[in-house]
């Protein structure tokens, strides 16, 4: 599959849900956000296409696990979003063959980074007024989501 640039004005983002939400903390002494702890993150993002209908859809899973002393606490958060764009001409960048989507990956890379950078936006925001309330989830590059 040949290379395509990107065509910035054939992509629209249409829409942003929050599947899943859990922030957890440890219930017998809570952690606040003064205390000493760190973090460590967990990220996947799975991108599906459509191109009937020239959807995308990339489902972003983050973790966040909360690290004392070299442990694991029963703490954390764990978010699940889904993000919904529209490419006018999908098919310059996608194709089934064999029954398999293939993708051209700088395609899949930016859209997966467009999907990560909203998703952390969005994750920084629910975490207000909690324990973790001003983490901000390190920038991945796409290629690593």
């Amino acid at each position: 599959m040949k290379t395509n640039n990107i065509e910035t004005d054939r992509l629209e983002y249409l829409n942003v849900q929050i599947l899943k939400i859990e922030i957890k903390n440890i219930l017998k002494d809570p952690l606040q956000r003064t205390d000493s702890f760190q973090l460590e993150y967990k990220f996947k993002a799975t991108d599906l296409y459509n191109l009937k209908e020239q959807l995308i859809r990339v489902i972003i899973d983050a973790e966040i696990i909360v690290m004392k002393d070299g442990k694991e606490m029963n703490a954390g958060a764990k978010f699940e979003i889904d993000n919904y764009f529209r490419y006018a001409d999908l098919e310059k960048f996608a194709r089934v063959e064999n029954d398999k989507m293939l993708v051209e990956s700088h395609f899949a890379e930016n859209i997966k980074g467009l999907a990560f950078s909203t998703s952390r936006g969005i994750i920084l925001s629910k975490l207000s007024g909690t324990f973790l309330e001003g983490t901000i989830l390190p920038v991945e590059m796409s290629t690593d989501v």
